[in-house]
């Protein structure tokens, strides 16, 4: 089972991804920036943190299973 990132890891990934895809236009320019949606659109928030977390939780399972015991 992968470790469930906390609250602050997510968001700060979530600022790290949302940064990236404005760089690389990912996203339209109108899609409001994290910071931004997050004070006002709690589903869309909650939506993109989810992706977010999922995307933690999969890497933590991949190192778990390349790691040597």
């Amino acid at each position: 089972m992968a470790a469930r990132p906390t609250d602050a890891e997510v968001e700060a990934a979530a600022r790290v991804l949302d940064k990236a895809g404005r760089h690389h236009h990912w996203w339209s320019k109108t899609i409001k920036p994290y910071d931004e949606f997050a004070k006002t659109d709690p589903i869309a928030k909650s939506e993109f943190e989810g992706i977010v977390e999922r995307m933690l939780m999969a890497a933590s399972q991949a190192k778990r299973n390349t790691e040597t015991p």
